[in-house]
């Protein structure tokens, strides 16, 4: 039988809030029983986009985590309201309303997502849009209105979902005991640290990006990731696990001796201050690009920024200006 699934990209949510907002526009002021009761105008979010950051200036990343009733096939809230709970075939889960009238009801869902509503006096939360599916519609009203498709809902069964979560990397939230429906993509934007940094050295009293250096990221002598530097001489690594301890930076750039910095991943991304080749502190802020990373700039970019960019850099075609001075 195919169930109802769903699926949160952190990678694409730019915490727009359309999907909180259309909730709200279909449960504020509606009573859609014997689903669910009216939800109040203010406070509830069924569902909800959340800000999170990692790292620190002058780099940092903003991620949206929404949030929502998972529809646990395991729920914790069900284990202990077996009564108040209602567990449909196409596994949403779903509170009777009639029987929902415990404000403690609202503490058993470990991810907070069940609400009490004060004036009616009755525990609520996502019911799935429940009441929209079984009229016929593909998917709630929350995935309708999403513009990048962070949210996409899964119908199908349970051992093709199992392949669409290898596929697709998905993971829980938590630890993946309470069997929840729905799961993320890209989670590391939440859960992981990163470390990141750039890499320089002084050519004729000028600070310069050391590009494509090698930069290995180690845990004692193991190597454990692998990265280059850019065209602007910074190196990125990601997905490196919380609490991780004492790791350290090694890289190698031609013409100077291998670079070796230590440091301690917590329970936040780490960014190094500008790592100088040849010894010296370095600032991230003044490295210079070189010729060849302005040419490596210039090969990313569309065509019609590319003659603008040309004249910024100092790169004009030669042959053109060449042409222009021969005709003057």
């Amino acid at each position: 039988m195919k169930k109802f699934h769903m699926i949160i990209d952190l990678e694409k949510c730019v915490g727009c809030f359309n999907c909180m907002l259309a909730c709200k526009d279909e449960h504020v002021g509606n009573s859609w029983l014997p689903y669910t009761q009216e939800a109040p105008k203010h406070d509830h979010k069924w569902i909800c986009p959340t800000l999170t950051e990692r790292g620190e200036a002058p780099y940092t990343e903003v991620t949206y985590v929404t949030r929502t009733c998972m529809h646990c096939d395991n729920a914790p809230c069900a284990k202990k309201y077996p009564d108040v709970f209602i567990k449909r075939s196409d596994g949403i889960m779903l509170i009777d309303y009639k029987k929902a009238k415990d404000p403690e009801i609202a503490s058993a869902c470990p991810y907070g997502m069940i609400h009490w509503n004060e004036e009616l006096e009755v525990a609520q939360k996502c019911t799935g849009c429940a009441h929209l599916l079984d009229e016929g519609w593909k998917e709630p009203r929350c995935v309708q209105t999403c513009p990048l498709r962070a949210l996409q809902t899964v119908f199908c069964d349970d051992a093709e979902w199992e392949q669409i979560i290898e596929k697709q990397g998905l993971k829980a939230i938590t630890d993946g005991t309470n069997k929840p429906r729905v799961m993320y993509k890209h989670l590391y934007f939440y859960n992981k640290c990163f470390v990141k940094g750039a890499l320089c050295f002084d050519k004729d009293g000028i600070e310069e990006a050391a590009i494509g250096a090698k930069v290995e990221l180690m845990v004692g002598n193991t190597v454990v990731a692998v990265t280059e530097t850019d065209f602007l001489g910074e190196f990125y690594i990601d997905r490196i696990p919380k609490n991780s301890g004492v790791m350290k930076i090694k890289a190698t750039f031609e013409g100077f001796d291998p670079l070796e910095k230590e440091f301690e991943i917590k329970d936040k991304s780490v960014v190094l201050d500008a790592l100088k080749l040849g010894g010296g502190e370095g600032k991230p802020a003044v490295i210079l690009p070189n010729e060849h990373a302005n040419q490596q700039a210039l090969d990313h970019m569309v065509p019609k920024d590319v003659e603008a960019a040309k004249k910024a850099f100092g790169l004009a075609d030669k042959k053109t200006a060449k042409k222009k001075a021969s005709k003057e």
